[in-house]
């Protein structure tokens, strides 16, 4: 992969301030006086491309009269104008104790007075809207510090509330994926429009700390809260196999589904007079002109303006910006089997009232897998082929784990070496790696992470409606209203059959009343004018309380697990009438008495994942009950403390955009684990890392996720046939070559071991580092890795001119180490190994998918050719 953006410093504060006490405020930071490894170093951290870098440039050229950036080696761009601050340790003056700082301290004084770094002052810019709730913040050039905060806040002032503030102005910093044009007088902006029901649910207030009560609440939907429609004519070039592209500009954040706007308004016979005459604001003077319709919830901009939605003040937002705007993502199917499956998550195997034959039951696809790639050669072939694809696509939402510790290249020498020659299977460093293949696969088991049949979609609110409100047969005002197209219980997805049941979970997913059991609707024409793919999910709000149920869903590329598993969905249904959808009862309000600085301390203080591992634990303990013999009715005081988890989950979600300071939520989570003061359930040895004595103690409990735990735990294919066989060296399945004994070939077989070995010994330092890294660094130690055996692969091409040395090399190897293989990365691309190499006298066949296959792996069917 290639950097997007720019390398940017990135230094810890304490660093910064123990420097400007040595050094002095003027002198500040000391960079490397040399431009050399540990000078690069520094910069592990990206910019990424964003309307804020696209400004960024062109002004800092216009200012500063010089190039934006310098190179290294590698030409990796690199840039001083943005350095990211980290807030992760105390300052502490070894020689005067009273002399200390601490991370509020730290943020309060770099926040007011900035630092200088190589004679440059830099200044508070943005925090990063990807480290919001890391509490990381950028700085930038003083001198670039006016215009681009002209630039970026469209004349708006700071209010009260710095949370939405801090947040909005963020989002142009967002990284982008690429550019779309959108004509400012393309846009018509319609109402927000809102459903209001009563519903009985588990309502959590606060009231002299957080308290749950089952009652009749109204609940409040905003049915289109952060979406768009899109015309189809704008879907083209890059985008033109996409279904949503998730929009960004200044103080404008919304997720556009592609529509057939322009065929609605012909055979609706709807005019621009019609449109103006039911309120609603565009600057176009044809309807043929309107290529998007948006909402005021998308445009942030409002939110600080008196007035809020009028034409006056959409039109100064208009001034402010152009039609370039920002695409963050678009849709895309899963990575597993082509899209056609989803994997799962603990917490949500564990609101399911499996018992433990359903969670055998469960996993028995995930085993016979397992098996089949243990011992069919072929299949491990195909499973290889498909990790290393899935671990190459490099996205927003993509998973390091598997790259972590070098399975990507690992998989990419064993899966070469295996393509060529059948008798691989029968080397120590074939078995010895599927060994650890199975055991990878089933530690992500005991993690929860099941594969099932389905997606993860993107959640598209009441779209007929926004339609049906263009020409007048769906009543914005009215709050009462019923829905058109989706009634209660109902979604339309095109991945799944007309009629099918699903159950439905979106993450953070805390407990049972999170879950969500519908049907498939995809019956009417109104259908037609939306081409939504196969994972995006079309949803209603109007009447139904999912928008609570799915823990604070919006529409702005929030996104869903969806599964037509038949055990999941008869276990969910059968439960979903115990347990009531929890709600948040509390009004988030505006940090009046609090500085930027301690917002964004108290922003960085994250408490989500314990939140979410209490919640996990009350949920096994409130299902042990149950399996005990506890009727319902009785354990629904545990389920309520489970239902202020999920509240609370949200508030820790929300707040870097939204205040809610009369909630102490480390003082809740305190006061909930106390209550619950009991063992840790056995599965958490494999998810969670704690310094609490009480979580180090695991006890069973009978739990959906006991049961998975238990049962993965008890796989065992040792046979003691492995350590019986008779293993051939890789040097086996070369040509032997004709013998040269010269000083030279000797040479540059030592000369090649040495490059190799100490390549091995900067990739494994660069694997840790990337196992340590946060999400922001990663990249940079992935390229850098990249990089790295690029740099490696070309020396030893260098030195490897000759067969022999080649097979020296090899041999020399398999005197110690024949399960090394390292050693094979960097000869792989050389046609001399690939020459040498003989070829299989065993046809080896290809797994393929196929409907009519004879082979069964997860419902899927699958046949070998050859």
């Amino acid at each position: 992969m290639s950097i997007n953006g720019y390398r940017i410093l990135s230094l810890e504060a304490n660093a910064i301030y123990e420097q400007k006490q040595s050094n002095g405020v003027d002198i500040g930071y000391k960079m490397p006086e040399k431009k050399n490894y540990a000078y690069f170093c520094l910069f592990n951290n990206v910019l990424d491309y964003s309307l804020d870098l696209i400004e960024l440039e062109k002004y800092y050229e216009k200012k500063c009269r010089k190039r934006f950036y310098f190179e290294d080696e590698y030409k990796n761009k690199y840039t001083l104008a943005v350095i990211n601050l980290k807030f992760t340790y105390n300052y502490k003056n070894k020689n005067d104790k009273k002399e200390t700082k601490n991370l509020k301290k730290l943020r309060e004084y770099f926040y007011e007075q900035g630092f200088h770094l190589g004679g440059v002052h830099y200044v508070r810019y943005k925090r990063s809207s990807g480290s919001s709730r890391q509490g990381k913040c950028l700085f930038i050039n003083e001198k670039l510090f006016k215009h681009m905060s002209e630039w970026g806040e469209c004349g708006l002032k700071p209010t009260e509330d710095l949370a939405s503030w801090e947040a909005y102005k963020s989002l142009s910093l967002s990284s982008l994926k690429g550019v779309i044009n959108i004509p400012l007088k393309g846009i018509l902006f319609i109402p927000d429009c809102k459903s209001e029901f009563l519903e009985e649910v588990v309502c959590v207030e606060e009231k002299d700390g957080l308290q749950a009560s089952v009652k009749e609440t109204l609940i409040t939907n905003d049915i289109w809260d952060g979406e768009s429609l899109l015309d189809e004519s704008l879907f083209t070039g890059d985008y033109a196999t996409k279904h949503m592209l998730l929009l960004r500009n200044k103080f404008f954040k919304s997720c556009g589904f592609k529509t057939g706007l322009q065929k609605w308004f012909r055979d609706k016979g709807i005019s621009l007079e019609d449109l103006k005459k039911r309120g609603f604001i565009t600057f176009a003077t044809d309807i043929n002109q309107i290529v998007m319709v948006t909402t005021p919830n998308s445009m942030k901009f409002l939110k600080f303006m008196q007035g809020g939605f009028t034409e006056n003040n959409v039109r100064k937002w208009a001034d402010k910006v152009d039609c370039t705007f920002g695409v963050v993502k678009y849709d895309k199917c899963t990575k597993f089997f082509g899209g056609k499956m989803v994997q799962s998550s603990y917490q949500f195997i564990n609101t399911l009232g499996l018992t433990e034959a359903q969670a055998e039951e469960l996993l028995k696809p995930s085993k016979d897998y397992l098996t089949t790639i243990r011992n069919d050669y072929d299949f491990m072939r195909y499973h290889f082929s498909d990790v290393s694809k899935r671990e190459k696509i490099k996205d927003d939402e993509a998973e390091y784990e598997e790259i972590s510790d070098g399975l990507a290249e690992r998989s990419e020498v064993i899966f070469t070496l295996m393509k060529i020659n059948h008798g691989f299977k029968d080397t120590l460093i074939y078995n010895n790696f599927r060994n650890k293949v199975i055991e990878s696969q089933k530690n992500k088991l005991k993690q929860g992470h099941i594969l099932l049949p389905g997606t993860n979609a993107t959640l598209f609110g009441n779209g007929p409606e926004m339609l049906m409100a263009l020409s007048g047969e769906f009543d914005i005002n009215n709050t009462k209203h019923t829905a058109k197209v989706l009634d209660i219980g109902e979604i339309a997805c095109k991945k799944f059959g007309h009629g099918e049941k699903l159950v439905c979970a979106r993450s953070p997913h805390i407990t049972m009343g999170n879950l969500y059991c519908v049907t498939n609707n995809l019956s009417g024409d109104i259908w037609n004018y939306f081409d939504l793919g196969e994972n995006i999910v079309c949803v209603n709000a109007i009447g139904e309380n999912i928008q609570q149920r799915l823990n604070g869903c919006d529409y702005d590329s929030d996104a869903m697990l969806i599964t037509n598993d038949k055990l999941i969905v008869k276990t969910a249904f059968k439960q979903k009438d115990l347990f009531k959808v929890p709600v948040c009862g509390i009004k988030s309000g505006k940090s009046k008495k609090k500085t930027l600085a301690e917002l964004e301390h108290s922003t960085s203080e994250n408490k989500i994942g314990n939140i979410v591992n209490l919640s996990q634990k009350l949920n096994s303990i409130l299902w042990d009950k149950l399996n005990s013999g506890e009727y319902p009715e009785n354990v629904q005081n545990i389920y309520k403390d489970v239902c202020k988890l999920a509240v609370l989950s949200g508030i820790e979600i929300d707040k870097a955009k939204r205040a809610y300071d009369s909630v102490r939520v480390s003082k809740e989570i305190d006061i909930i684990a106390k209550k619950y003061n009991a063992d840790a359930p056995e599965f958490f040895q494999e998810i969670v890392v704690s310094d609490s004595k009480r979580e180090k103690k695991h006890t069973f409990y009978d739990a959906p996720m006991e049961y998975v735990y238990k049962s993965v735990k008890g796989i065992d294919y040792r046979t003691g046939k492995d350590k019986q066989k008779t293993y051939i060296a890789i040097s086996d399945m070369l040509k032997e070559p004709e013998t040269k004994s010269t000083s030279t070939v000797y040479d540059k077989k030592r000369k090649i071991i040495n490059a190799c070995e100490e390549y091995e010994q900067k990739l494994k330092l660069l694997y840790q580092d990337l196992r340590l890294a946060d999400e922001d660094e990663k990249d940079i130690i992935y390229e850098k890795i990249r990089q790295t055996k690029d740099k490696r692969n070309k020396q030893v091409k260098e030195l490897l001119s000759e067969e022999y040395v080649l097979y020296l090399v090899i041999k020399d190897y398999e005197k110690e180490e024949r399960e090394n293989w390292h050693i094979y990365a960097p000869l792989l691309e050389n046609e001399l190994f690939k020459k040498m190499l003989k070829a299989s006298k065993e046809k080896m066949p290809q797994v393929i998918q196929k409907d009519d296959g004879e082979y069964d792996l997860y419902g899927l069917k699958f046949t070998k050719i050859n």
